[in-house]
């Protein structure tokens, strides 16, 4: 495991994750990336909350040593190989997560940021975090990201963020639904360490099954989302009376 990225399983069932770039912004390596998908496809049974943070001033300000190097030649094919399904897969594994996954933000969250504080279930920011979606600057079509924003944020949200490439602060993001709370600066940790308390106070079936509702029920009808309702329900409480 690189020392860039910190996982730990913690006694009382969070996973957490921590970036450990900050020198660099916590971008994203893949190396990094490869470790934070290996630890979730072992997910310990046990666990209750994926916790992800970032040390130093930024939560994680993009995407670093993904591309081929000056002068390289590549085909259409070897860089959906080298760049494009190497993130993908990476925020298929985050949205998967069979847990709520607690995301705390401080600082800047471009591009790949951007993306890993939607995807959370609960995306926690300082009042002084900035998010932004800056591919375009560099004449990059941030399609990638935008595979992680779409079920996220509505389209004119979207829009806004990628074509203006504005970095938006914590409120206006809130008020976009990209993040679920805002809270001051020196609030981050008390309020990330309350959310994720609150949920390792709950038994393991009982997160499985509203993280369950959370992934599927919005895609589904009514008549199915009922009887999803239903079924998480009963299974997650029948634990209580075995």
């Amino acid at each position: 495991m690189t020392d860039e990225v910190k996982i730990a399983q913690q006694d009382d069932g969070v996973l957490e994750i921590v970036l450990n770039r900050p020198e660099q912004g916590n971008a994203l390596t893949p190396a990094m990336a490869k470790a934070i998908m290996a630890a979730l496809e072992q997910l310990d049974t046990e666990t209750r909350v994926v916790l992800l943070r970032a040390v130093g001033p930024d939560f994680c300000t993009g995407r670093s040593g993904a591309m081929p190097g000056a002068g390289s030649r590549a085909t259409a094919l070897d860089l959906r190989g080298m760049v494009s399904d190497p993130v993908l897969n990476f925020y298929a594994a985050l949205r998967e997560i069979p847990v709520p996954f607690i995301v705390a933000v401080r600082g800047r969250a471009a591009g790949v940021g951007c993306a890993i504080a939607a995807l959370a279930d609960v995306a926690i920011a300082a009042d002084g975090a900035r998010f932004q979606v800056p591919e375009m600057n560099h004449d990059i079509a941030p399609t990638l990201v935008m595979n992680a924003l779409a079920d996220r944020l509505p389209r004119a949200a979207m829009a806004r963020l990628v074509l203006t490439r504005d970095a938006v602060g914590a409120e206006e993001a809130k008020a976009l639904g990209l993040i679920g709370a805002m809270v001051a600066d020196d609030g981050l940790e008390d309020e990330t360490t309350r959310v994720v308390a609150q949920l390792c106070g709950n038994s393991v079936p009982t997160v499985r099954a509203v993280k369950a509702f959370l992934s599927m029920g919005p895609e589904t009808s009514f008549a199915s989302r009922k009887e999803l309702a239903a079924l998480l329900n009963c299974v997650a409480t029948a634990e209580r009376f075995r």
